[in-house]
Parts: C-alpha cells; structure tokens; sequence
C-alpha cells in the first residue's frame, strides 16, 4: 500500500511540470509574428514616459528611450497602432476614452518594424508626434540606418563607402560584417548653404558588430542653431 501511494504521488510530481509548461505556451506564442518597436528623436514636455500603447483593444505600457529601441508590441490584424493617454473626463458615448498622441499603421508587408516618434508643434487635435515607419527586413546586424530630418544636405563616409543623405531622406548601410566585429573609419559632413561649402559634423572610428544595427539621426537644434545628431543602438532580435 505504501509503495502505491508513493507511486502516485511521483506521477503527480511528473504530471505539473508538463502542465506548468503547456500553460505558459500561449505567452510565448503571443509574442510572435508581426511586431513594431519604438523610438523618438525627442520628448515634448510634459509628456509622460512609460507612454500607453493601444494596438486593437489592446493597451501596452512602454518605456521609451533616446538611445536604445523599446520592446516589441504585437501589431494588430489592421496595422494600426497608436501612442495614447487615458482621458480624465469620460469621453462621448462610443467614443475611446483616450487621447490619441500619435497613430500610424503598419503596411500589411511589413513583419518587423521601427515606429519613430517625431515631436511636432501641437495643432489642437492632441496629436504630439509625426510617425515615421521603417521596415526592418533590410537592416540587418551591423548595419547603420541615417534619417536626415533637417533641410540641409548631409554626407556620411563609411570607409571607402560614400553615402549622400538628402532632407527627409533614409539611407542603409550595408554592412560587410558577419560574425567577428570590424573597425571602420566614420565622417559625417553637412552643406552649409550660407557659405556654399561643406563642413566636418564629426569624424572617429567606430566598431560594427554583427550583434546590433545602429540608427543615426541628423535633426536641427533650435536652442544653438545648428545641425546634431545623435545615435540609437538597436539589438538584433530573433
């Protein structure tokens, strides 16, 4: 009799595992398929962070960074996806009870995408940010991605690689790294129309790593009046 009750118990103690495991499965698959993550080129004031993202009915809590790429948010079957803030009033009958702060869709194409979020100067319907999207299928490890959001024409050299980005335009690098890392030299120049000749923005040595990509953007800084940049390191993921 002792023997069969041990016995038992052994099988329940096999049995929970498995079934511990077979309940985490559907979190797990919820993190795949299409996904999108964030960055922003600057906060507007007041603006809280983590900040609220709405995907379907869904709300996720997201902590932004200037320097690093959020975690990814599941994209929804519309591709829509909204920055947004819970209202303090409630809202019309049938209307969200959240503000919208920034809204972009995702093209059905596009499995693997990076929302930027560019501050833009409120106009009264609550939206705080332009949306830039970018498809990440052609960015891969060790790859520098270059946004030019001012009106000046900008110039990067990556080693021997010349690569003209113009105002609004994107540009890719395409790495020849695979596993061991590299050195290459870097120089970033800019067009100053005023006096019609080029000048150094900055020029050093950088490391690409097969391991992460990393984003450059060249904005305009209304404080000193001149142009900056500043970059983002963005891990490859699964």
């Amino acid at each position: 009799m002792k023997q069969m009750i041990q016995r038992f118990w052994l099988a329940v103690l096999l049995v929970l595992p498995l079934s511990a495991q077979e309940a985490e499965q559907p979190e797990v698959r919820a993190a795949r398929g299409r996904l999108a993550y964030f960055i922003y080129t600057s906060m507007p004031e007041g603006m809280e962070n983590p900040v609220s993202i709405m995907t379907g009915k869904d709300i996720s809590e997201l902590t932004l960074s200037k320097r690093m790429a959020s975690e990814g948010v599941k994209i929804p079957a519309d591709g829509i996806v909204r920055v947004v803030r819970k209202l303090a009033a409630p809202p019309a009958p049938g209307e969200l009870p959240y503000q919208i702060l920034a809204q972009t869709i995702v093209p059905e194409n596009v499995t693997k995408a990076l929302i930027i979020l560019i501050p833009i100067k409120p106009t009264g319907n609550g939206i705080l940010f332009q949306c830039k999207v970018q498809d990440l299928a052609a960015f891969k490890g060790g790859d520098y991605l270059y946004m030019n959001l001012t009106n000046l024409n900008v110039a990067v050299e990556m080693g021997p690689t010349k690569i003209p980005v113009k105002p609004g335009e994107t540009k890719i690098y395409d790495s020849p790294v695979s596993a061991e890392p590299t050195n290459i030299p870097i120089r970033y120049s800019y067009f100053d129309t005023t006096k019609e000749e080029w000048n150094v923005l900055s020029a050093s040595t950088v490391v690409l790593y097969g391991t992460r990509r990393e984003i450059c953007i060249f904005s305009w800084d209304t404080r000193y009046n001149r142009i900056d940049y500043h970059g983002i390191t963005f891990p490859v993921t699964d």
